[in-house]
């Protein structure tokens, strides 16, 4: 193990931004690498031996799927409703390219209606239609009742329940009434229920139709994400200062700095006079004394409590203690006019960090 001297450099500082959120956190880039080809070969031998499109580009998405989920997992840990969008845009995303290609289909190929069936042609029924539509539906209303605040939210969800009308009254037609798949709907040409057209509905066939329903839906819902994206922040920050006013909260997630540490790896040594308060989001850090020669470990931090606020609150103190990462660890660190402009902010967080840094009441080791 290192000796426990003050680092001569400390990592930069530099404010993460609002796309590390989406940002892969947990999958290292040599893996990514190694899937991206996996897809790439399995897509191509699934074309060579002959295989539909839907079948070669669904194998090609398998190897992807565990990243997801694990990013997915780790999304919610730190973000919680956020990641009920990510999934969202996943499956938008999806489904949008669906839309786009059958219109490629029918417009520039000159394939017929009943051949533009894009690439999951397999699944293109009535059942998978108004299922995926419901999940849209639903998880878009649990998103505007999360953030009734974010206006494009608002925006999007008439174009989504439309949508959703037209395919309930598709689905309702395939089960109750035998009609076939691929029916015009409510507003489709020709045949649509509400007689706009001469021919029935607004002129437009189906594929157009929905195309424009999920133009619609698809660019005000990702204009959505970007809005909340500026106004989420880890939820680390939420334990450490319990007591600071939210819009503190989404202002100090702008200026902090994610630092990144092995196990082992020193943070911080006695004597250091590293003006950073550093909030875990990942990990455990372990606390140690310097006797006789050994470190001993007298304490730990773990998600969501903080160190390094003793050399912020008391004018040229020192740290007295050696702070290093017992697991993989992952910090937000806070620079000093970050620091005095929460303390600023909230009469019961400065109390609070004071305590904390006198007696250590919100971590189990002693202050730093």
């Amino acid at each position: 193990m290192e000796s426990a001297t003050a680092p001569s450099a400390q990592p930069p500082m530099k404010a993460d931004s609002m796309w590390s959120r989406l940002a892969i956190h947990q999958v290292p880039a040599s893996k990514i690498v190694v899937v991206s080809f996996m897809s790439y070969l399995i897509s191509s031998i699934a074309y060579l031996q002959g295989a539909e499109a839907y079948v070669a580009f669904g194998l090609a998405l398998l190897p992807w799927m565990g990243i997801a989920f694990v990013e997915l997992k780790w999304t919610y840990k730190h973000f919680h409703w956020f990641a009920v969008y990510t999934f969202m845009v996943i499956v938008q995303a999806i489904h949008y390219s669906e839309h786009c290609i059958q219109v490629i289909q029918y417009h520039l190929f000159n394939d017929s209606l009943h051949e533009s069936q894009a690439i999951f042609s397999k699944f293109n029924i009535e059942g998978v239609h108004f299922a995926g539509d419901t999940l849209l539906t639903v998880g878009t209303l649990i998103l505007i009742w999360k953030f009734p605040r974010n206006p494009w939210l608002w925006v999007a969800i008439p174009f989504q329940l439309a949508h959703q009308a037209e395919h309930t009254y598709l689905m309702f037609n395939y089960v109750f009434e035998g009609t076939k798949v691929g029916g015009p709907g409510l507003l489709g040409t020709p045949g649509g229920l509400i007689k706009i057209d001469s021919a029935g509905g607004l002129g437009l066939v189906r594929p157009d139709l929905h195309w424009i329903y999920n133009t619609l839906y698809t660019i005000p819902f990702v204009i959505s994400l970007v809005w909340q994206m500026k106004r989420v922040y880890d939820e680390s920050i939420d334990e450490a200062f319990p007591d600071a006013p939210q819009a503190e909260k989404i202002e100090m997630a702008r200026h902090l700095t994610t630092l990144h540490y092995e196990p082992g790896e020193l943070v911080l040594a006695p004597g250091s006079d590293d003006k950073r308060l550093y909030i875990i989001t990942e990990g455990e850090a372990g606390v140690y004394e310097d006797q006789d020669g050994q470190e001993v470990e007298v304490g730990h931090y773990h998600h969501g409590q903080y160190f390094g606020e003793q050399g912020l609150l008391v004018a040229n103190a020192p740290h007295t203690k050696i702070i290093r990462a017992k697991t993989k660890l992952s910090t937000l660190a806070m620079d000093e006019p970050t620091f005095r402009h929460l303390m600023a902010s909230s009469t019961l967080t400065q109390q609070e960090v004071k305590e904390v840094s006198e007696h250590g009441f919100a971590a189990d080791a002693p202050a730093s």
